[in-house]
């Protein structure tokens, strides 16, 4: 008998409970996407205004590089880089085809078909740069990587924390529960290096 005197509770109080549980794992799973996996989105914010401020010192009219590596498809948008920077790719470690600028004006550009562009992921050696000819570099550094390009001429712009998988158990890491899991999950530098300091970039040579 499911009155309010009865033994069991209303049987409205199981879709309540099961809709409240739905809402908290969702709620879990957002904040765990924000919070473990955000960085691109921090650092390529953070790139356009740095990169910005730099192509406005520069002396020239040259295009500045902003190369990825093996973190090309976490890439979001050219319209995460300000007019005069260009994206490029540079290997590292990945063998199938990478995206393309488009090479047709409106409205045709999305529907033009590059010549190297195959239906077997395919490299084609003519998508890729050489890191020397990068001015910028987005990565992710994991402890399995050589040595921080820091220590090789580079400078470090921006670091932000991202969600190293690999070191991080698989209950903590799908969902985000406040003063437990950022405990138990071990993170990697998504950064923003540059050939040259940022200040020096930013204000001319010191």
């Amino acid at each position: 008998e499911g009155g309010p005197h009865g033994v069991w509770p209303p049987l409205w109080g199981l879709p309540a409970a099961a809709l409240a549980a739905s809402a908290l794992l969702s709620a879990g799973r957002v904040g765990a996407l924000v919070s473990y996996y955000g960085a691109p989105l921090e650092v390529y914010s953070q790139v356009y205004s740095e990169v910005s401020a730099a192509l406005s010192s520069r002396a020239d009219d040259s295009p500045l590089r902003v190369c990825s590596g093996k973190e090309w498809y976490r890439y979001p948008s050219s319209f995460f880089l300000p007019p005069g920077a260009t994206p490029a790719f540079y290997r590292a470690g990945f063998d199938g085809l990478l995206p393309s600028p488009f090479s047709a004006p409106p409205p045709d550009g999305s529907r033009a078909i590059h010549a190297h562009f195959n239906d077997g992921n395919r490299d084609e050696p003519a998508a890729y740069t050489s890191e020397d000819r990068c001015d910028v570099i987005v990565d992710l550094e994991l402890p399995g990587d050589a040595a921080p390009r820091s220590r090789a001429g580079w400078h470090v712009w921006a670091r932000r924390p991202f969600l190293d998988a690999d070191r991080s158990p698989s209950w903590s890491r799908a969902l985000y529960v406040p003063w437990l899991t950022a405990g138990r999950n071990v993170y990697a530098n998504y950064s923003v290096l540059g050939r040259q300091p940022l200040m020096v970039m930013l204000h001319g040579s010191v």
